[in-house]
Order: C-alpha cells, then sequence, then structure tokens
C-alpha cells in the first residue's frame, strides 16, 4: 500500500501502537506481486514476517504453502467473525475457518467523466450498464470529437473475472476450484462474445489497450480526458476525486456482459499469518487483526482509501452518519457487492494454486486475441494453455 492508502494504513498502525504499546512495523513492498515473491522466498529461508498482506488472487497459494495458520486460531476468543459481510467471508473462508483477516477489499466498478458525456451529448445519470451500452457510448463520445477513446481498463485477469461473475459463470471447473481440484478453464459463449467486443472496440478505436497491468496508465489516460470511462478499483475513489482536475468524476456500476448481473468478485486482499512463530507474539497478532476490524477502523480506511468497509456494523455505522449520501460515490461498489448473489459459486474469485501463472497467461492471450484474424482459434489456445498450467500444478 504506497501513497494515500499506505499513509491511511500507517496512521492506523500508529494508533494501534498507541493503544496497545505493541510496536507495529508496515514495510512497503510496492506490488502484491512482490509481496507474494518475497513471502515464498521467506518462507523457504525461514525469515519470514508476522503478517503478510496478499492479494485475493493469490490465496490458494499461500495455503498451499501449509505455512500460515488460519487467523481464526489468532483472533481473540470474543472476536465475532460473523461481523463480516457475507460476500466477503464467504471468499476467505477455507474449509470451514477463516484462513486470513479480510481488509482491503474492493470490486471493479466503472468511473466516468461527467463532463464528457454532457458535451457528447450523452446522459451521466445514466451510464452504460452493458457491453453494449458502452459501445454505443464510446461511438458518441469519439464521433463527437468529446475524447480520443471511449474507455480504458488495465489489462488484468480480475476483469475477465469479473465480467464471468456477473454473467454468472465460473471461470473453472470444480467452482472456481473452492469444490476440489480445478481441470480446466470454462470458455461458455459468453466469453466469445466479451472477445469479440473487447477486439471490435480495439479495432475501431473506442478502445486502447494501455498494456498488461497497466493501472497506473490506464488512470492517466482518464484523467488526461483521452478516455470518459475508465474501468478499475473501487479504491481508486479517493485518489481520482482529488486528482480529476477541470472535469467532474463520478462512479458507476461495471457494465456487465448481458442484461444478467448475478454479481461481482471480490478484490484486494487480506492479512496472512505464518506458522511457526513464538505463542506469545500470535497474541500480539491477534489484538492487532481484531484492532483492524473494529467499525472505527474500517470507517477510518474506508473514508481514506476507498475500499469498502468490511463488516455490517462499520456499514451501519456509515448509513446512520449519512456518509453514502454525502459521498454517493463511495458507495457504488458496496452496493454493487451487496446486491450480488453470495451463494453463488461465480462470484467467489477463483481459487486456484497456479494463479499467478493462470493469471499471465489469460493476460498475454487477450492480446493476441485483439490482434487476431479468428479469435475462435485464439480462445481454444487460451483455454489449452490454461489447462495445461493446471494439470503441471496439480498433477
Amino acid at each position: 500500500m504506497g501513497g494515500t492508502n499506505g499513509e491511511t494504513l500507517d496512521q492506523i498502525a500508529a494508533d494501534f501502537e498507541q493503544q496497545s504499546d505493541i510496536a507495529v512495523n508496515m514495510e512497503f513492498q510496492d506490488s502484491y506481486e512482490n509481496v507474494l515473491t518475497n513471502t515464498l522466498s521467506a518462507f523457504d529461508s525461514g525469515n519470514v514476517s508476522d503478517m503478510l498482506q496478499v492479494d485475493s488472487l493469490f490465496a490458494q497459494q499461500v495455503l498451499d504453502t501449509e505455512q500460515v495458520r488460519p487467523v481464526e486460531e489468532i483472533l481473540p476468543a470474543e472476536f465475532d467473525a460473523d461481523a463480516f459481510l457475507d460476500n466477503v467471508a464467504e471468499f476467505f473462508t477455507v474449509d470451514g475457518e477463516l484462513a486470513s483477516l479480510p481488509f482491503n477489499n474492493s470490486n471493479a466498478i466503472m468511473y466516468l467523466n461527467r463532463d464528457a458525456f454532457e458535451a457528447a451529448g450523452l446522459d451521466p445519470d445514466d451510464p452504460p450498464r452493458t457491453l453494449a451500452e458502452v459501445r454505443s457510448a464510446s461511438e458518441t463520445l469519439v464521433d463527437e470529437g468529446v475524447t480520443q477513446y471511449g474507455i480504458v481498463w488495465p489489462n488484468h485477469v480480475w476483469f475477465v473475472e469479473t465480467w464471468y461473475g456477473f454473467e454468472g459463470e465460473l471461470l473453472t471447473d470444480a467452482e472456481n476450484g473452492h469444490a476440489g481440484t480445478p481441470t480446466e478453464l470454462r470458455t461458455p459463449d459468453a466469453v466469445y462474445d466479451l472477445f469479440e467486443w473487447w477486439k471490435g472496440m480495439a479495432d475501431d478505436g473506442l478502445y486502447t489497450n494501455p498494456g498488461i497491468e497497466a493501472w497506473g496508465e490506464a488512470t492517466s489516460l482518464f484523467i488526461e480526458q483521452e478516455a470518459a470511462m475508465v474501468l478499475t478499483s473501487t479504491a481508486s475513489v479517493a485518489g481520482l476525486i482529488a486528482d480529476s482536475e477541470g472535469f467532474e468524476v463520478d462512479a458507476a456500476p461495471y457494465p456487465s456482459i448481458s442484461d444478467t448481473r448475478v454479481g461481482p468478485v471480490i478484490g484486494g486482499a487480506s492479512f496472512y499469518v505464518p506458522d511457526g512463530l513464538p505463542e506469545a507474539r500470535y497474541e500480539e497478532i491477534g489484538r492487532l487483526l481484531q484492532y483492524m476490524s473494529q467499525p472505527e477502523v474500517q470507517t477510518e480506511w474506508h473514508k481514506g482509501s476507498g475500499y469498502y468497509p468490511i463488516t455490517q456494523p462499520s456499514v451501519e455505522s456509515l448509513r446512520d452518519e449519512g456518509w453514502f449520501e454525502e459521498n454517493p460515490m463511495y458507495g457504488v461498489a458496496l452496493d454493487q457487492l451487496q446486491n450480488g448473489d453470495a451463494s453463488d459459486p461465480a462470484t467467489k474469485r477463483a481459487l486456484l494454486g497456479p494463479a499467478r501463472d493462470v493469471q499471465t497467461v489469460i493476460q498475454n492471450r487477450s492480446v493476441d486475441i485483439l490482434n487476431a484474424d479468428d479469435i475462435d482459434d485464439e480462445i481454444r489456445a487460451l483455454k489449452e494453455e490454461v489447462d495445461g498450467v493446471l494439470a503441471e500444478y496439480y498433477d
């Protein structure tokens, strides 16, 4: 966590230190990928941190090390795990236990430039809700010369997962890895519809690919008003409000492939705790984890970052004070989450041991699909490569 999010997290740690007299050292490691790489190396060397902030995408890979202790065994006895929102707890509960502590959680939403919409004759209060509507709005924005592109987003697997989730489709068999060993990438008709739309948007200059995992580049294209819409995390709310000088930014639900809207998959990260630490240390870690889940801390984190509050008491506290009425952009992702069907396996993010490799394949193959003459052949190649990655890991 860098930038303002890192500053907010550091303040939470400092407040905990003052209340508890327990020292906390938050170490910035640049990216989730670096945290994962350093964590796996630390497990091998035995020099591991007391807590690890791991991207939800990499959950199974960390669990497969068999070197983490479920946080449910570390949290104080009076801790109420039922306070977590159902859609949040569902993912982080493995084999009936809370494996890691949810903290900075999010889902993907759409941000739009209200001024650009109005200049193009579009209604910013009625933003696109489907891919077809995104294309129509993009055509108008570009044809009217308001922006160079209609929409942009980072080429990251999370956006593909989100489209699967809204369509009620599983990314893999075995309920996205939550009900056994996954063996194949699923490619239903909706995925062909997605890539056909995506390629068409690129071919017609309505979308530009900012690059693989190019979060900053995608945001910059929106801030610089090159694109009127951007798909990114709810964690960008505070930053986009601060950076959108010269135009009014707004937030809207994620556009779905069709009118089907089962729900988003969760994003963000959680805190894992390694096994093998001194028992006295677990008591201190448990107290910090409990502190980070308190309603007032979750409220502070939400307001300072844009990540949605993940416990029911913190949501109720924010609603009671009228926060979401005064700051509606902060409520878009939370409403999207709570309107989703937490019981549907499609809304659970994939739990895959080789998640990082699967991620890389999907992102790289997406570029091939955009450049292909025949997307059917490329989608089949995508499936074959992911199936091979799964087979190599689990066999």
